[in-house]
């Protein structure tokens, strides 16, 4: 039985540290920040050759959101939705994408460690991802 060549690549728990937000302490200090990603892609002629020159860099995945995480925005929404563009604009052909963007331990309204968290999908095929 063979596979649809369906695949999901993950990349959970990038850290970064950003200008993200609208106080002026998190644009001036900057926050601590985790990015997961999730794709889906078809896979099916890298997994035929065991090639993995037919399959997305992870690195280069990374890269593009290293990219997009220190260009200072407002809102974590807004980082989301330019990772998801620019991954999506690239020439990797992930037909469906998720990012989740969370900011920790803001050190807001007195509470000692929680996280704000903003999720982006895109969706070519309505796919399950």
């Amino acid at each position: 039985m063979k596979t649809d060549g369906t695949s999901t690549i993950e990349i959970n728990g990038m850290k970064f540290h950003s200008r993200i937000g609208i106080l002026p302490e998190e644009k001036e200090k900057g926050v601590d920040l985790t990015v997961d990603f999730k794709g889906k892609i078809n896979v099916a002629k890298a997994v035929a050759k065991d090639d993995i020159a037919l399959v997305p860099d992870v690195r280069e995945i990374c890269r593009m959101v290293e990219e997009e995480v220190m260009k200072p925005c407002n809102l974590l929404e807004t980082l989301a939705d330019r990772i998801v563009r620019s991954i999506r604009n690239s020439d990797l052909a992930f037909y469906a994408i998720k990012v989740k963007v969370s900011k920790l331990c803001p050190g807001l309204y007195g509470a000692e460690s929680w996280s704000a968290t903003a999720r982006m999908n895109w969706d070519n095929e309505n796919s399950d991802l």
